[in-house]
């Protein structure tokens, strides 16, 4: 699962720990890739490739480490070098939906499986404020509210 935030930073206390989050998460369990013009920048596939995507293969690759692959590493430096604001978003009739930014990136989230059951989650979008923490679930099975 891949976790984004969105929105304006607030103070939270994570294990002990003072932090700055997004103010809403939006979690991925379907394939997506960030894009610009005609190349994609970033794929949830990256996820088991090594960083150096010149290096040869290695049977041993730990792609579960923290930054340890190409995907983690391609987050880190888009969120670090481009002003990602949210202009627009557009749905279609499968769950998936494109957001577009303002410097022209744009997140598209496929859902592209079709097994149905209660855990055929693709995506769901939540609040991280303390006083509400409604999340918007969307999956095989239609859309939840809770």
């Amino acid at each position: 699962m891949e976790c984004l935030k969105f929105g304006n930073l607030l103070d939270t206390n994570k294990e002990g720990k003072e932090i700055e989050i997004g103010e809403f998460a939006l979690h991925l369990q379907c394939p997506w890739r960030f894009t610009y013009e005609t190349k994609v920048l970033i794929g949830s596939l990256d996820l088991y490739e090594a960083v150096d995507e010149n290096a040869e293969y290695d049977e041993h690759f730990d792609w579960d480490k923290p930054n340890g692959n190409l995907r983690d590493f391609k987050l880190q430096e888009i969120i670090k070098t481009q002003d990602l604001i949210a202009t627009s978003v557009v749905a279609d009739t499968f769950g998936g939906f494109d957001v577009l930014f303002s410097n022209g990136i744009k997140l598209s989230v496929f859902p592209a499986y079709s097994k149905v059951d209660q855990y055929s989650e693709y995506w769901r979008l939540l609040t991280n404020k303390a006083t509400n923490r409604n999340h918007f679930v969307v999956g095989c099975f239609g859309v939840l509210q809770d």
